[in-house]
């Protein structure tokens, strides 16, 4: 029996769902679902496919970056710059309503310009902001609420993993990626800040003030702790914004920078954190590998049955605006969130929306924006949001439900940032468009 190209990529898709429900990890549900499309589409022939793509995808030159950039992460996270970070916000914030919750946000928002790991920035920053806000009175909710959400800004804002996955599946310039992610990152950092202020104003039982005080030269003697980190981003983009380095060479400088930084300035380089940073870093990086593997043999079948090609023609034959597709395919992709996670729903769905986008008319750089401010909610999303349970392992003390509670405005404020993003394209494509 001949089955329909239709029927075997529903069959396909349903099999990765069950797999994904059966807490399969995704890089086997990925390759068995995509194995099992490919016998049914060209039998064994089929699976000459197989290594073929992986191969392929694996030798892109634009992921060398990744594991470069998350070595420096982990290379920063063993000096007790969380510490310093939450501690130089904190006292910058401290007048502020709900200080501790915005001194979270700052924070992350900082580490995320030098990790690009979300969960990381979540156990970092989570570790220390949430048990002190606790005990000062916050309510759980608000405390879980601010750390988790605003970790997933390491998505956005450069150097973003999510980027560079993007540019290995479609071409885009990694560079150009960075730069689009930059002022959605800091404009979403800063509607995030704005809701805590605001929500401890209206109901400062959620965050009370504790009339704690800090002097100018306590400010600055904090920034001066962080001054490293800065120089060291500033250095990292710098590099790529001036044209001196592409986005794989300033990973590389930045990741020596970083265990040098480690080593000299804050003398924690000995051998257990050396061993610790290679570990951390080995693990992550060949999980993500494994996801981009795997993910590629998922979309072969993808391919092979016409996909792309047929939502391409089925998307621009619709009689409606472009813009009521686009809000469409945003919606399905929130939901699609909510069961699988951001990486692997990037490299699976792009291929497929990325030629249905450029035939719409959009840009495919500003979409690659707004797809990962998308994907930000995926991680904050139950049941699967990866930033919900690293919240709750790094503070077993807090509830599931009140973590899920805490993280709803949130998502509102990501979905107000797309909606801004599609009326106005330019917070996107402006910064990209002094670089090239």
């Amino acid at each position: 029996m001949i089955l329909s190209h239709g029927l075997v990529v529903a069959l396909a898709v349903v099999l990765l769902l069950v797999l994904i429900a059966a807490r399969t990890p995704i890089f086997i549900a990925l390759s068995v679902s995509g194995i099992a499309g490919l016998l049914c589409l060209s039998g064994f022939d089929g699976l000459k496919l197989v290594p073929l793509a992986m191969g392929a995808q694996l030798q892109e030159y634009a992921l060398v970056a990744a594991p470069l950039y998350i070595l420096l992460g982990e290379a920063l996270a063993v000096t007790g710059l969380g510490r310093d970070l939450f501690g130089a916000a904190h006292r910058w914030f401290t007048r502020v309503p709900g200080g501790l919750g915005a001194s979270a946000i700052a924070s992350s928002t900082l580490f995320g310009a030098m990790s690009g790991v979300s969960i990381s920035s979540v156990a970092l920053i989570g570790r220390m902001a949430v048990p002190e806000m606790l005990s000062r009175g916050y309510k759980p909710g608000f405390a879980a609420g601010s750390v988790a959400a605003s970790g997933a800004l390491a998505m956005l804002i450069p150097p973003s993993l999510m980027f560079i996955l993007y540019a290995s599946v479609t071409g885009e310039s990694v560079a150009s990626l960075f730069a689009g992610g930059i002022v959605p990152g800091l404009l979403l950092a800063a509607l995030m800040i704005g809701y805590v202020v605001v929500r401890a104003k209206l109901d400062p039982n959620s965050a009370p003030r504790d009339g704690e005080s800090f002097g100018w030269r306590e400010r600055w003697v904090a920034l001066g702790k962080i001054s490293p980190a800065l120089v060291l981003i500033a250095l990292v983009l710098g590099s790529i914004y001036t044209g001196f380095a592409t986005p794989t060479e300033a990973a590389a400088i930045g990741a020596l920078l970083a265990l040098a930084m480690t080593g000299v300035v804050y003398r924690k380089l000995g051998w257990t954190n050396l061993k610790l940073i290679f570990a951390s870093t080995a693990t992550v990086s060949a999980a993500m590998l494994a996801i981009v593997g795997s993910a590629f043999v998922f979309t072969q079948t993808l391919v092979v049955a016409r996909v792309p090609e047929t939502l391409t023609d089925f998307v621009v034959g619709l009689d409606v605006h472009p813009y009521v597709v686009l809000i469409g395919i945003m919606v399905v992709l929130l939901l699609l969130g909510c069961l699988v996670d951001a990486a692997s729903l990037l490299l699976v769905v792009t291929p497929i929306l990325a030629p249905a986008i450029e035939e719409l008319g959009f840009d495919p750089l500003w979409f690659g924006v707004l797809l990962v401010v998308n994907l930000e909610m995926a991680v904050i999303t139950p049941p699967v949001g990866l930033n919900l349970y690293t919240m709750k392992s790094v503070v077993p003390e807090l509830d599931l439900a009140e973590i899920f509670r805490g993280i709803a405005p949130y998502l509102a404020i990501e979905f107000a940032l797309i909606l801004l993003m599609i009326a106005f394209p330019e917070t996107a494509t402006y910064l990209p468009s002094l670089i090239t």
